[in-house]
């Protein structure tokens, strides 16, 4: 294979990045069409899990337009691309387009099917030692807490907060750390719906116990919002 059609796709992808930081969604979007294009049928594997990474960043960009058949159309053919490759970015590749692909059946109500899917993901890369991996099990433990909380099961709701505090709770990462924050104060929240003042008030102590001090801007946010919580009755 040609090291020149990776450098062109590589560079592609740059221009890609450039449109997502203007927030040029459009833009971005089209350039994953230019990559799929070209490159999605090509044999070769270096080729193959570039065009499966566009597959997955168009849909993530379609979900979030809610386009959710075309989304998840761009999550399963992403999928079958990379399906029995074990490098790191297909491995990537694969964890990002199943939690994305359960947060798109969450949204078109299929509640049990987006549960089979976030679980799917739990028990394939929970031992996962990659970072990015790591943050999609994570991810995949919080949206499906918040699908609890879209039905109000209140109880699967705070498991799957649960989950990922006990599964990451001394993790390291960065990203991770902002998951679990708002897990902490998504199930003070939950408890206070309930009127659980003591228990919402545990999970908001162990947020501002953990993460006080943090630096970083959604977890400060958070940090606030539990320490005001805390102060006022729970009529959210």
């Amino acid at each position: 294979m040609s090291d020149a059609r990776v450098a062109e796709v590589e560079e592609l992808f740059k221009k890609a990045e450039a449109f997502s930081r203007q927030g040029a969604a459009g833009d971005e979007k089209n350039i994953y069409d230019d990559i799929i294009g070209r490159f999605g049928s090509a044999p070769e594997p270096e080729l193959k899990k570039r065009a499966a990474k566009a597959l997955v960043n168009k849909g993530v960009i379609l979900g979030k337009q809610r386009s959710d058949a075309e989304a998840m159309a761009c999550f399963d053919r992403a999928l079958e691309l990379v399906s029995g490759s074990d490098d790191p970015e297909s491995r990537e590749s694969t964890a990002i387009a199943q939690v994305n692909r359960a947060i798109t059946l969450a949204q078109q109500g299929k509640t049990a099917e987006a549960i089979a899917a976030y679980d799917g993901v739990v028990q394939q890369f929970s031992g996962a030692q990659e970072p990015a991996i790591r943050e999609q099990v994570a991810k995949a433990l919080l949206q499906k807490g918040f699908m609890f909380t879209r039905k109000s099961m209140l109880e699967e709701e705070r498991a799957s907060y649960d989950a990922l505090i006990n599964l990451f709770g001394s993790s390291q990462e960065p990203a991770v750390h902002r998951l679990i924050a708002n897990a902490l104060f998504s199930k003070g929240l939950s408890f206070g719906k309930a009127m659980h003042r003591e228990a919402a008030n545990e999970a908001y102590d162990e947020l501002l116990s953990r993460y006080a001090g943090s630096d970083d801007p959604e977890i400060k946010d958070l940090v606030g919002k539990a320490n005001f919580n805390k102060g006022v009755s729970y009529h959210f």
